[in-house]
């Protein structure tokens, strides 16, 4: 009887304390839903708790979202506290305070980083909660992305990289950044390009309005163009070739070993070294001159010149120098012949440079 008058004393106590929390709270989950095995949720006036099986109030509803723990972080819970995300841990405690517009799965780009965002910029927390990579970029691109361990960083529409310990080893100065190669990454500032190495250096300081590729006019140098003008760089950032020819042409093409250069109009050689072997002083004689009829030079087109034949099968420039370029009209082949019609070089090239020397270049 003792026992029985107990156990009915000891029941209106326990309903009572039932009675109590379903007083307290409008809703309340059933216990280790969220992966808490020792609490249940609870809501109040639109906000979400947890109280623990003694229906001890463990974390206090404040939040507009409590997800599972778990689902970011093994050991945390994201939360929503005005729109705002953060992480609590197993033992109630705000261990990443309600601060961020977004945090993004922990391991998504970084092995234990989240990507976090705030008032539209980015940057990374760790799983102690600390803010590795301060939120001030508009975007950070993924690690390894360029060629790099690091990744690209935007800021105002210019870009950087970050290392994997969160430094900022180059700031947001360049326009643009292209992927690594085997040593550089071509960076553009405001239309004028360089490179930077692996380590974050300058090697070649953004001045060219353009780079050509590597190797394609002569074996690791690269033209390079500013103002107009042209010139080469070698594979160690050098400007071997000086910027100030209006055009350079491919090596071996003309002549073995050397380039042809235009430079105000005139022509000239560089060799492989870069060194000026023939300067730029000679004539294109056969290139751009207008050529006319030869025969209108003489009052009959049946007339032949020693050497050529019947002046009527060819076309002529104007003289230079005493010098004039004639072209055969079937072979389209050119020469050169002296004021006295006197065959000089036979009409058998394709081009022919007079230095000022008066030294005759044919191919």
């Amino acid at each position: 009887m003792k026992t029985y008058l107990l156990l009915l004393l000891f029941f209106p106590l326990v309903l009572a304390f039932g009675q109590s929390d379903e007083a307290r709270y409008d809703y309340i989950g059933e216990y280790g839903e969220h992966g808490h095995t020792s609490w249940a949720l609870v809501r109040k006036n639109s906000l979400y708790g947890f109280i623990d099986r003694e229906g001890k109030e463990v974390v206090k509803p404040e939040y507009e979202k409590i997800y599972s723990f778990g689902s970011r972080e093994s050991n945390w819970a994201l939360v929503v506290k005005n729109g705002l995300e953060g992480f609590i841990d197993k033992s109630g405690a705000a261990v990443v305070p309600c601060m961020y517009d977004e945090i993004n799965s922990f391991g998504g780009s970084r092995a234990n980083w989240a990507y976090v965002e705030r008032n539209g910029l980015a940057g990374y927390i760790d799983k102690s909660g600390k803010e590795v990579v301060p939120v001030q970029y508009d975007k950070i691109y993924y690690f390894g992305s360029s060629g790099v361990p690091w990744a690209k960083t935007e800021r105002d529409g210019r870009f950087g990289f970050i290392d994997q310990s969160g430094k900022e080893v180059i700031a947001p100065i360049y326009s643009d950044i292209g992927s690594f190669g085997d040593r550089w990454a071509k960076v553009e500032v405001d239309g004028k390009y360089g490179f930077i190495d692996k380590s974050g250096q300058e090697v070649v300081k953004p001045q060219y309005s353009r780079i050509h590729s590597f190797g394609t006019y002569q074996q690791n140098w690269a033209k390079v163009e500013r103002d107009g003008l042209q010139g080469f760089i070698d594979a160690s950032g050098r400007e071997v070739v000086p910027v100030q020819y209006d055009e350079i042409y491919h090596f071996n093409r003309e002549k073995d070993q050397w380039a042809l250069v235009r430079k105000n109009g005139r022509y000239g050689f560089i060799d492989t070294t870069g060194k000026e072997v023939v300067p730029p002083l000679m004539d294109d004689l056969g290139g751009n001159d207008t050529f006319f009829e030869m025969k209108e030079l003489f009052s009959s087109g049946g007339v032949h010149v020693q050497g050529l034949g019947a002046v009527k099968n060819y076309q002529i420039t104007k003289f230079e120098n005493g010098l004039a370029a004639v072209r055969d009209k079937k072979t389209w082949k050119i020469g050169l012949v002296d004021k006295d019609m006197k065959v000089i070089v036979p009409p058998e090239y394709t081009k022919i440079l007079v230095d000022a020397k008066g030294n005759v270049h044919v191919w």
